[in-house]
């Protein structure tokens, strides 16, 4: 399992989105959309998996 993270448009900075998932079937799913609040910029971005990235480890998260 890996964190789901996307990277804020406005101040670039990454964003978790609070969901894990199997990297394998993230990249097989067709389409995926969703928002998440920003705790950088204070706003919701919508996002399609296209534009996340997934993070192996916990370290990586809070680093971000």
């Amino acid at each position: 399992m890996g964190a789901i993270l996307i990277k804020c448009p406005v101040t670039g900075r990454d964003i978790p989105t609070g969901m894990e998932v199997d990297p394998a079937k993230f990249s097989s799913m067709p389409v995926f959309f969703s928002r998440t609040y920003c705790m950088h910029c204070k706003t919701e971005h919508e996002w399609f998996a296209r534009n996340a990235m997934i993070c192996k480890s916990g370290a990586e998260i809070r680093a971000a």
